[in-house]
């Protein structure tokens, strides 16, 4: 797995690329109306649509000023790069893909956000098992369609997640026809969603981590002692 601030980068990596630039605009905040380039029409790139970004950005305005943003299965980076858009310090981009690493470069640099992001070229189950929760506030996902990434990116957050994460946002991006459960008990933090939005064969689930029960019961009588 490689991580890359991108401020830092140089040399092969950031060369120009010939990408598209389409109609793909950020909808909202201070970019809003700013084009972003694009692959194209590939198979394998399924773009979050346009009101289905802004809607989960209206959603999600209040809490990110100032938020640390996960982008998982990033594909342009859309979605981060709208979150910076509309107040977030900084967002991680995480992609397996090498064209759609050099495409969010490209696209930040194009912004001038190489100082609020970073870019991980790495497998996104491998990525979120390292995460203990203190290093973001809202992590958004939108796995391949046709994987079962859905419920195994939710699966592996629930059982590597611990209570410096309680509190923090999930948001799935999944098939209408393939729900995801309500609830996921992991050791330290379960999920629990809280909404869904369904925008045609898309829908968004929200979750929330929440420390065990016990665990706040018993770290409140603590402190009365």
């Amino acid at each position: 797995m490689q991580i890359w601030p991108v401020c830092c980068l140089s040399g092969t990596l950031l060369q120009s690329q010939a990408w598209r630039t389409t109609d793909m605009i950020i909808g909202s905040g201070s970019l809003k109306g700013r084009s972003l380039k694009t692959l194209g029409k590939e198979p394998w790139l399924r773009p979050t649509s346009d009101k289905a970004r802004e809607a989960v950005m209206d959603m999600m305005r209040p809490i990110l000023a100032g938020a640390r943003f996960i982008d998982v299965c990033s594909g342009t980076g859309a979605v981060g790069i709208e979150a910076l858009s509309n107040g977030a310090t900084h967002t991680t981009f995480v992609d397996v893909d090498n064209r759609s690493v050099r495409l969010i470069i490209d696209n930040l640099r194009m912004l001038a956000l190489q100082e609020q992001a970073s870019v991980v070229k790495g497998d996104a189950d491998g990525y979120v098992s390292g995460l203990q929760g203190a290093e973001f506030d809202v992590l958004f996902a939108d796995p391949p369609f046709d994987s079962a990434l859905q419920e195994g990116l939710l699966v592996t957050l629930s059982e590597h997640l611990r209570d410096a994460a309680d509190g923090c946002i999930i948001i799935m991006e999944h098939p209408s026809r393939r729900p995801v459960h309500e609830r996921y008990d992991g050791p330290e933090v379960d999920l629990e969603s809280y909404k869904e939005r369904r925008y045609g064969d898309v829908s968004m689930t929200f979750f929330r981590a929440t420390k065990h029960r016990n665990e706040v019961d018993s770290s409140t009588h603590d402190q009365t002692k």
